[in-house]
């Protein structure tokens, strides 16, 4: 009877001691404070507090008032800090930390005990018997231990490195989109010109067609230029509107939300860097490709992991009884799973066919870097040469237009040939601000595909 009460004492400090170390379950809403965060504007003084404390592998902490216009860098980091995806993806994190805390730990142990009462026996000597039980099932875990860790160590780093290149990639097109912005507003501004400029000769060939001073094709060629010219003001002001509310967008802030951005520095002489050389500093920096070896030393845990599990199971159990005879036992059990059909060899076949497939998808990654870095310098190269035309004839379209805007006003011209002249060289600064925007997306196009910011020998500020 004392045995029998030790048991029951036993067994119910087991079940309080596993229910106080239980974690409670609370349930929370899906709209909370902080999706109200998400959508409402940045603090600007958290924004200037976190650039400051940056730490990134390959971006570097930044000052940030955002009661100044932002620079190029500026954006890049509001957007690695505010943008509402990567901060979604940082939170993935925890999970892997999760899972690194979930292969350190051991199976619990099971305990049943059970109770057999007599019904009916021949004489008063037969009892009622109980039997309990203690299973440990620690010896194939604890052989499998270190292989689980490395893996998700190794899976918690990959997860680590591919957050990493998302910031970079997306501090890569918030830059990118903040020098669109400046081209376009640019280029905006100088297609509103040209249209003012070509609804004023309309105006004046109006004027002219009511004295039956000009003929009436000359007057619908002034009204064709004249409306096209206000569509290209339209389009050009719909384009730099739609890479705001992008920019807007990437940086995390609401569409409306008031921020002004720096002029990107001019751009330097270009020297055509060596593509191969590029490729293979990608091959060592970038994030992604690391993120991607990282994912394979997972893959080879997790291979080693379904190889060690072909082995046969070591269950150790303790056993006390006493059966209806009052005769009490006490003994170990050995549990063995037999090899014979199964021997894991599924999973060992899904986690080599995976390990493939990860190396296939190194290659190809590798494959795609060397050939857009090769794509980019070749565009940078035949847009630079454009570009550097374009800028040596400006100024001796500006000089012309000018000179016949003075002419006009004295009187040595008329007002149609200098208009015409000022159109001309608006056209070639149009071009020129193209071929500069071109020129200036390319070089961040390029940085991005690299990896890591590039040195002054091997691209031009």
């Amino acid at each position: 009877m004392r045995l029998r009460s030790a048991v029951a004492v036993i067994a119910v400090m087991l079940v309080g001691a596993a229910l106080v170390a239980c974690t409670i379950y609370h349930r929370e809403p899906l709209e909370d404070a902080s999706v109200a965060t998400a959508l409402a504007v940045p603090d600007g003084a958290a924004l200037t507090r976190d650039a400051a404390r940056l730490q990134h592998p390959q971006l570097q902490p930044v000052a940030i008032d955002l009661a100044q216009p932002l620079s190029v860098d500026a954006v890049g980091i509001v957007s690695v800090l505010a943008n509402p995806d990567l901060r979604a993806l940082r939170l993935q994190q925890q999970v892997a930390a999760a899972q690194v805390f979930a292969a350190g730990l051991l199976p619990d142990p099971q305990f049943s005990i059970g109770r057999d009462r007599v019904l009916s026996a021949p004489d008063a000597t037969y009892s009622g018997g109980f039997t309990a039980a203690l299973t440990f099932d620690v010896l194939g875990p604890l052989a499998t231990r270190s292989v689980e860790l490395h893996a998700a160590r190794a899976g918690e780093e990959s997860l680590r490195l591919d957050v990493a290149w998302a910031e970079w990639a997306t501090a890569g097109q918030a830059r990118l989109l903040a020098v669109r912005l400046h081209y376009q507003v640019r280029a905006a501004a100088l297609a509103r010109e040209a249209a003012d400029t070509t609804e004023t000769a309309l105006a004046r060939a109006l004027r002219a067609a009511g004295r039956h001073d000009l003929r009436a094709d000359e007057l619908e060629a002034r009204r064709v230029a004249a409306a096209d010219a206000r569509a290209r003001a339209l389009a050009a002001d719909r384009d730099a509107g739609t890479t705001r509310l992008e920019l807007h967008r990437t940086l995390g802030f609401p569409p409306a939300a008031r921020l002004a951005f720096a002029p990107p520095p001019a751009l330097g002489d270009w020297r055509a860097p060596d593509a191969e050389g590029l490729f293979a500093a990608a091959r060592r920096e970038r994030l992604d490709l690391r993120a991607l070896a990282a994912g394979f030393d997972r893959q080879q845990a997790v291979l080693e992991r379904a190889v060690l599990g072909q082995y046969p199971r070591l269950v150790l159990t303790l056993n006390r009884a006493r059966d209806t005879s009052r005769v009490n036992t006490f003994g170990p059990a050995v549990g063995l799973d037999l090899p014979l059909w199964n021997r894991n060899r599924g999973a060992i076949r899904v986690a080599a066919a995976d390990r493939r497939r990860l190396r296939a998808e190194y290659a190809a990654r590798l494959h795609q870097t060397r050939a857009d870095i090769a794509a980019l310098v070749a565009a940078l190269e035949r847009d630079e040469r454009s570009r550097g035309a374009l800028a040596a004839q400006a100024p001796d379209l500006e000089r012309i237009a000018a000179a016949y805007a003075g002419a006009a006003a004295r009187g040595d011209v008329t007002a149609p040939v200098a208009e015409a002249a000022r159109l001309a060289a608006t056209d070639r600064t149009l071009a020129l601000l193209a071929a500069e925007q071109a020129c200036a997306e390319e070089r961040i196009g390029l940085v991005l595909a690299v990896g890591r910011p590039l040195t002054d020998s091997e691209l031009p500020p």
